[in-house]
């Protein structure tokens, strides 16, 4: 909840500029152009450009619009991150006692991550599309919603139950970053496992640099997981909007 509050404005931007609504207008009135062309030469300007677009988000429409679709993101974090990880554990524990004889394997891992992100994205898509509508709605006298409750109201009356699925097949498309993501952290759970226990066979005591190096290790491993599968799969989210 606490990341989701503080990158609240990076995702407002990200939603804008791949949705085909804004990013034309966008890109004439914002100062982020170049970026569109990222590279490593151009990263420094990259994220200066940002900044300045959030600062122009701010200047036009308060900077209340930062913050648009908090609300269903706070809202769909929590139980999201809760089905997600009951479902994996047990998923993991019954596939392998039942089709591994009790052991782990990464097609374990892998099958287990795919339950996980159906049920997770079946159950949470109607908070993930209210989020994305109040992202793309402009705060001026044409706004169409004035809150996330308003917005579910407003979807089903107006398209119905099914309104609020839109999206979910290619929502279904970004369990492959879910399971990507599981697969890399549970490989690199091993790996850091296996160094710990040679670093305790071999005498060493826990001492502050040991134990700061298995929490790096950790924090590093959950970090670098995330950024593999977002990247590696990036595009799912942007289809996401068109949909």
């Amino acid at each position: 909840m606490t990341a989701a509050t503080v990158t609240a404005p990076f995702d407002v931007l990200k939603t804008r500029l791949q949705s085909d609504l804004y990013r034309t207008q966008f890109l004439r009135t914002h100062p982020l152009r170049r970026s569109l062309h990222f590279s490593l030469r151009s990263s420094v300007p990259h994220c200066h450009d940002t900044f300045q677009s959030l600062f122009s988000i701010s200047r036009a429409e308060s900077w209340h619009a930062l913050f648009k679709g908090l609300g269903p993101t706070l809202a769909g974090f929590v139980p999201a991150s809760a089905i997600k990880f009951y479902v994996y554990g047990n998923s993991k524990r019954i596939i392998s006692e039942k089709m591994n004889k009790g052991e782990e394997a990464a097609w374990v891992h892998l099958l287990a991550a795919i339950s996980a992100g159906v049920v997770v994205s079946t159950a949470t898509n109607p908070i993930w599309l209210v989020k994305t509508r109040l992202q793309l709605d402009k705060s001026n006298s044409t706004r169409q919603y004035k809150n996330s409750l308003d917005c579910a109201v407003k979807v089903f009356r107006n398209e119905g139950l099914r309104g609020l699925y839109k999206g979910l097949s290619a929502s279904y498309l970004g369990i492959s970053e879910s399971a990507l993501q599981w697969i890399l952290y549970e490989q690199m759970k091993i790996y850091l496992a296996k160094k710990e226990a040679l670093t305790l066979s071999t005498g060493d005591d826990q001492g502050f640099w040991n134990v700061s190096r298995a929490w790096g290790g950790k924090i590093g491993a959950a970090g670098g997981a995330k950024l593999l599968a977002a990247i590696v799969t990036y595009p799912h989210e942007v289809i996401t909007l068109f949909v």
